[in-house]
């Protein structure tokens, strides 16, 4: 019989990145519970996700990280419509974010969070390196004048 090493919470599940870190969890042994945006159309494939709790209520994130020992905050919304401004996003987002934490401080089990950043966070900065690190901050500028309205938002909010 196989040991689960415990249970983990992944933000965003449907998303590429976080559907490859579960896949690499449960492979590892973890239980992996996961989130993802509603989809009322049902327009994607989510058969290769067990285990999903839909958490359209901030307030139910609760369900999915209690007793888990770590989150991966991975999620993040994307305005693929270009319907909501950009102070609209980052307002979600930062809620978002501070349910989850919130959600982490009442399980009282939860030892470790990991938020997850973007490259769109160090590749804009003006600076020329191979190797980068907090000090490489893009140009918000530069996304505003470049970025497609989609992500726009999503590279501001992740510098």
């Amino acid at each position: 019989m196989e040991v689960v090493k415990g249970t983990v919470c992944v933000t965003g599940g449907t998303g590429f990145i976080p559907s490859w870190l579960i896949k690499r969890l449960l492979e590892e042994g973890y239980f992996v519970r996961t989130t993802v945006r509603p989809n009322p159309g049902n327009k994607r494939d989510l058969s290769f996700l067990t285990n999903i709790v839909d958490l359209n209520d901030p307030d139910r994130f609760n369900t999915a990280i209690e007793g888990s020992k770590g989150v991966f905050h991975i999620a993040t919304p994307v305005d693929y419509e270009y319907k909501e401004s950009e102070e609209i996003i980052t307002e979600r987002e930062i809620s978002g974010t501070l349910c989850i934490l919130k959600a982490c401080l009442k399980s009282e089990t939860v030892k470790r969070v990991v938020y997850t950043s973007s490259a769109s966070t160090v590749v804009h900065s003006g600076q020329d390196s191979d190797m980068v690190d907090e000090s490489f901050w893009s140009d918000v500028d530069f996304f505003r004048e470049k970025e497609t309205p989609s992500f726009l938002s999503y590279s501001i909010f992740k510098t």
